[in-house]
């Protein structure tokens, strides 16, 4: 069966990719400016399939309480409504209320180095989505994320690699991880795509022989039924674009009240 047009180009922008990787990698002997480009990189290719008003950046991420996340090395925020906010140092930061998702890319991941993607994704998660402008109109805005409707947009975490342990592995250490430190659905990364073809998603609806049912592949856990699952991918970054797209389409947006990050001192 022929892919349909649609098809054909996430097909292109996997062999470009691969082939933008192998090219740094063939000319750049220094393992940090490689990891560098390879971040740039990934960070270009999302912003050629995202929607335009969705805005790719790595930086920190903050909230009205004055909490900061780790380092980001890819953020999908608000291209039109996020103040644009820098650090002595010139390292962007955006108010939580503004993102979407953020994630990690890595060279290679392996069983250590997850941990410390959980624990990045813990510094995100755990941020507080409140500094908002009440909105007087009867029709709520509501956003069905995690399997529920939400008030708020909710922070999705994932991570992107190119290199990675296997599947099952993945799931493995990831479970270990989620009940270790007691994580809930929503509080975990959600997806890791590695360009290998290791894939690590969410089934949320029971298998039929081991084989996942239309529909049931989701970026994100589902709160009424959802299993972290190992999946070998032919095309792993198309899989990937074409999950986060799902939630990226539908992203508002968002109007954050910057007031309540001065707490309430006077100027």
């Amino acid at each position: 069966m022929n892919k349909k047009p649609y098809r054909n180009v996430l097909s292109a922008a996997q062999a470009s990719l691969n082939a933008g990787i192998e090219q740094i990698r063939s000319s750049i002997p220094h393992a940090g400016e490689t990891g560098t480009l390879i971040e740039k990189l990934f960070r270009s290719e999302l912003k050629k399939v995202l929607p335009e008003k969705v805005a790719v950046a790595d930086g920190f991420v903050v909230d009205a309480d004055g909490r900061a996340s780790k380092q980001m090395d890819i953020i999908l925020y608000d291209k039109l409504n996020t103040p644009r906010i820098f650090s002595s140092d010139g390292a962007q930061m955006f108010p939580v209320e503004t993102t979407y998702a953020a994630g990690e890319i890595k060279a290679r991941l392996d069983t250590s180095s997850l941990r410390d993607t959980y624990e990045k994704c813990s510094s995100y998660k755990s941020l507080v989505r409140k500094a908002y402008f009440k909105v007087n109109n009867p029709i709520q805005p509501s956003f069905f994320l995690f399997g529920e409707q939400h008030e708020n947009w909710q922070s999705i975490f994932f991570c992107i690699t190119v290199e990675s342990i296997n599947a099952k592995s993945l799931r493995e250490k990831s479970t270990e991880i989620i009940e270790e430190k007691k994580l809930p659905y929503d509080n975990r990364v959600d997806t890791i795509c590695s360009l290998d073809g290791n894939f690590l998603l969410n089934l949320t609806k029971p298998s039929i022989a081991g084989v996942p049912q239309d529909g049931a592949i989701d970026l994100l856990p589902n709160k009424n039924y959802s299993v972290i699952a190992s999946y070998l991918a032919k095309e792993p970054w198309a899989l990937f674009v074409s999950l986060l797209l799902v939630y990226m389409v539908q992203a508002p947006q968002l109007t954050v009240n910057m007031l309540p990050y001065d707490n309430g001192q006077p100027f």
